[in-house]
């Protein structure tokens, strides 16, 4: 990613130029992260890479900590985006259907692998920063499922309305089990989160929506 031009004519940048240098260093932060881990990335390199002075980075974010937070908060929700594009109407098992593949498309390109990797390794070494960086993220992508589920209550079509709780079981079984499956299986003839069928997973899910029995990702 180049650096953002600049269109104002000197003194302070305007409010849009700063949000795209924000992105940008957030960005050539999320690469150098990913290639080379939390413990041997610097922040002297995060800013060359990004084209900015120590000093411009030292005053965004205090710390490498930091940084990182920021960083995979902005990877997380760059790939959780596409799914708004989803149409907000349809059937509920089409839209759940819909929503898990363009997770898992989004979690399998090499970007979305490399922030798995880093979140399994803080898990591992900085539980402290991979619990606050996971908090935030569960409730963004389990805020699409839930969204859809209310949907499909006020339709009549699924006899659940505790939404919150079964929001977060629904995205395990539809997309955090099977990402986990294809990433340990995965082979030179993997071609796509398309050609992952999550019938038995939707059907599952589906029947017990519908009659409004309590499940847990155990059921699988």
């Amino acid at each position: 990613m180049s650096l953002p031009r600049r269109t104002s004519s000197g003194g302070r940048p305007s409010k849009e130029e700063a949000e795209k240098l924000g992105e940008h260093i957030l960005q050539e932060a999320l690469q150098e992260f990913i290639a080379k881990g939390l413990d041997a990335s610097r922040m002297d390199a995060i800013a060359a890479s990004a084209h900015v002075s120590k000093r411009t980075l030292y005053a965004r974010y205090k710390s490498k900590d930091e940084l990182l937070c920021a960083t995979m908060d902005y990877g997380i929700a760059k790939h959780i985006r596409p799914v708004s594009t989803l149409p907000a109407n349809g059937p509920i098992r089409e839209r759940l259907e819909a929503v898990a593949h363009k997770f898992l498309e989004a979690s399998l390109t090499a970007e979305g692998r490399g922030i798995q990797t880093l979140l399994t390794w803080l898990a591992n070494y900085r539980p402290d920063l991979q619990n606050k960086i996971r908090a935030k993220a569960v409730a963004d992508v389990t805020g699409v499922m839930n969204q859809i589920l209310k949907d499909g209550y006020a339709n009549g079509e699924i006899a659940f309305s505790d939404f919150p709780a079964i929001a977060k079981i629904v995205f395990d079984l539809l997309f955090s089990l099977p990402n986990y499956e294809i990433l340990r299986g995965m082979g030179p003839e993997y071609h796509g989160s398309e050609s992952v069928s999550l019938d038995k997973e939707l059907d599952f899910v589906m029947a017990a929506l519908r009659t409004g029995v309590v499940f847990s990702t155990n059921g699988r």
